[in-house]
């Protein structure tokens, strides 16, 4: 068996950097055109035995002097790499740059494929109250607070593929489901606002097309930038009316600090309030998520696919819209992954 400090002497002598900085859990390629996932050394039971022929290993990057490798394992099992398997599976590479939106206006058709809107049972109307992101084609992702309404009972219905939910006539292919079955995280406990996250399982796949596509997750808890992209059918002001046309608005992520000095201490943030490792906050001046909004994702453009998006946040809460320079608070996608893969991908 090697201890870390005789790997770290072995690798430095035989490796092969890749090119441009990756880390933990990203995809990597090597030079056969395979793909593989950037893990530990000691987690890559392929790399332990190239080292005993003293093959090169194609390193990631270093967590201190711990080499980061690249690693083809089938049986690799660290917390976001199904994620992003799933995600690399479902995708087209691009290598071409990011691209950027403005924010506060109508979005596009199939701008925001992974876009979900929850329904709840009033009579035989079905009221739109929150959203989600569709993140396999039987799982939706939304806030834990989104599973059970107070006026109107637990979530039944949920429709992909929409653009304007009161239009037929827009550029949309839309796709309805009932709620087969909704998984609350186990340590949400209304009225805290800790843990907000959850799933719903379809009662069927989603069909994927232009119009209907899963989104990527990220797994790591920094973000590339501190520009984000909410989307949902909330309210267009305070206590004002629900959009029918799906919202796009750019955000900026606030620093926990900041954050907390719009958040005070109480019985729903006990534990000294915004926790940077479980939420992040968000905000632009005129800017913000409303009622209807919540579950909604907190997005980035994917680099490194076509049309592609990861959700770093869910919508949790925040104070009255558009009345206060507060940020509205998002659970972080990345704290939650184990939990999230045992259930979509176990």
């Amino acid at each position: 068996m090697f201890n870390v400090n005789s790997l770290t002497v072995i690798i430095t002598i035989n490796l092969v950097i890749s090119h441009g900085t990756v880390y933990l859990g990203d995809l990597c390629d090597f030079d056969d055109g395979s793909t593989g996932f950037c893990v530990g050394i000691k987690e890559c039971k392929e790399a332990i035995k190239l080292l005993n022929v003293s093959v090169a290993l194609k390193v990631c990057n270093y967590d201190q002097d711990y080499p980061i490798v690249c690693c083809n394992d089938k049986d690799v099992k660290i917390p976001g790499v199904k994620s992003l398997k799933y995600c690399d599976e479902i995708n087209v590479r691009k290598r071409s740059g990011l691209l950027t939106v403005g924010g506060g206006k109508p979005s596009l058709a199939k701008e925001f494929p992974h876009m979900a809107a929850l329904g709840y049972s009033n009579n035989e109307d079905i009221i739109w109250g929150c959203g989600g992101s569709l993140i396999s084609l039987k799982f939706v992702l939304t806030a834990g607070h989104c599973l059970q309404n107070i006026e109107f009972g637990p979530v039944k219905h949920v429709r992909l593929g929409d653009l304007n939910l009161k239009s037929n006539t827009d550029d949309a292919s839309p796709q309805s489901f009932f709620v087969a079955r909704t998984y609350k995280h186990p340590n949400y406990v209304r009225p805290s606002k800790y843990h907000d996250i959850g799933l719903i399982e379809l009662d069927r796949e989603a069909k994927k097309t232009s119009y209907v596509k899963a989104a990527c997750l990220n797994i790591r808890e920094d973000a590339n930038e501190d520009k984000f992209l909410a989307t949902g059918w909330g309210e267009l002001s305070f206590h004002g009316a629900p959009a029918d046309h799906l919202q796009k608005i750019q955000l900026r992520e606030m620093n926990n600090s900041q954050c907390n000095n719009h958040y005070k201490i109480n019985k729903r943030l006990y534990n000294k309030g915004i926790s940077p490792s479980m939420q992040i906050c968000a905000g632009d001046p005129g800017k913000d998520t409303c009622k209807g909004d919540s579950g909604g994702p907190l997005q980035q453009y994917n680099k490194k696919y076509i049309k592609a998006f990861d959700i770093h946040g869910v919508t949790s809460f925040g104070k009255a819209c558009l009345l206060t320079s507060s940020p509205a608070v998002y659970t972080r996608v990345s704290y939650y992954i184990d939990w999230i893969e045992s259930i979509v991908w176990p």
